[in-house]
């Protein structure tokens, strides 16, 4: 503890290690409920051409639709807060990459929230509510309004994309965090935006080991390293990755 100027400071803001381990445990949630959730969905869901397909199949098969489609939206209070902590790490040495990205992804997952929203009320709710038919219409309309794609669709696939991707590149340039996991949250955003999935290998398991990975890594992080923007410039990093 110094004096200064006659106010006390300590080497630590209030509640900075709480927000370490709370960003990490948000990170390892999202990753369990957003990855992992999407690919054991994915590998539960036989192929179908589009979302009012799943809805069709998910009317037959109520517990595994839901359980996806709840754990998403779970998902959706998890990972903004788990990006916001990666950024705190990354913007040390990479502020103008943070700064954009996170703005970017932020943007993004709330487009992302809204897709997901609207998937829930007309694919979870919907079936029960008015009937599969009229669900399946209330997605098709979800899908040909305007305010639907500048709310949800645009953000989402602009936003998430880059912003995590601007964000991953932030990382690499960190010496505070693990390569392999950053490594793997891009080589997810090329498969799942620009690429197929190849039977069982499907891009949101490389999400879900990417996300519980740097959310364990912010958990075991020396506290100094979380707060002190100075370790960012030492020779070498002080957590192993």
């Amino acid at each position: 503890m110094t004096l200064t100027h006659g106010h006390t400071t300590t080497s630590s803001p209030p509640l900075s290690r709480a927000a370490r381990l709370g960003a990490g445990a948000c990170l390892v949630a999202a990753g369990l409920t957003n990855g992992l959730g999407q690919y054991v969905g994915e590998l539960l869901t036989p192929e179908l051409e589009d979302f009012s397909a799943q809805i069709r199949w998910g009317a037959d098969h109520p517990a595994v639709h839901a359980a996806e489609q709840t754990a998403l939206l779970v998902s959706m209070l998890v990972l903004p807060l788990g990006l916001l902590g990666l950024a705190h790490v990354t913007r040390w040495a990479a502020p103008r990459l943070t700064g954009v990205g996170i703005v970017l992804a932020l943007w993004g997952m709330w487009g992302f929230h809204n897709v997901v929203a609207l998937g829930y009320a007309a694919g979870t709710v919907g079936p029960d509510a008015i009937g599969t038919d009229s669900a399946v219409a209330l997605n098709e309309g979800f899908l040909d309004h305007l305010g639907t794609t500048v709310t949800a669709l645009l953000p989402h696939l602009l936003g998430s994309f880059l912003g995590l991707l601007l964000l991953a590149i932030a990382g690499l340039r960190s010496v505070s965090l693990p390569r392999v996991p950053l490594v793997l949250l891009i080589a997810f955003l090329v498969w799942d935006f620009l690429l197929p999935s190849v039977g069982a290998l499907e891009p949101h398991l490389l999400l879900a080991v990417a996300l519980v990975w740097l959310g364990v890594a912010l958990v075991r992080m020396p506290q100094a390293e979380w707060a002190d923007p100075g370790h960012e410039t030492a020779t070498g990093p002080i957590l192993a990755g």
